[in-house]
């Protein structure tokens, strides 16, 4: 895979976030912390596919931490639907296994960032842009 295709992730992101805001609403961005979640993954893909470092002071940041915080925050989100109702004791056992089935498979993206940010043997995402911001 190319570091490039992260924007194309980012974009199809945050075309999701906008039609869930065209429908819900504002409120519906601010009701729960999934969706604003959802628009930083799709930033932060943006990023990771566009440039190859930023930095911001002293903090220069890889496009692989970008992918890392993606993958994390989409780690978070899939589980994040049922945690509420599994922490307040009031989920039902579908929702219950949705919550179990949905933490097993975030482990999945997690381990996917975190393969990509270390620069790991599992997953191989090839760097593909040049451009530094903050430098």
């Amino acid at each position: 895979m190319k570091q490039s295709r992260f924007r194309y992730l980012g974009a199809f992101d945050l075309f999701v976030v906008a039609v869930l805001l065209a429908v819900f609403g504002v409120r519906g961005f601010t009701s729960s912390i999934l969706v604003p979640a959802m628009a930083l993954a799709g930033v932060s893909a943006l990023v990771a596919g566009s440039v190859a470092e930023l930095s911001l002071g002293p903090l220069a940041l890889s496009w692989r931490h970008f992918v890392a915080v993606t993958y994390g925050l989409f780690g978070l989100i899939l589980p994040g639907n049922y945690f509420p109702a599994v922490v307040a004791g009031t989920a039902s056992q579908t929702e219950l296994a949705l919550f179990v089935v949905a933490s097993v498979g975030a482990l999945s993206l997690l381990y996917y960032g975190y393969d990509v940010a270390r620069g790991g043997d599992h997953f191989e995402v090839n760097s593909d842009v040049d451009r530094v911001v903050g430098r």
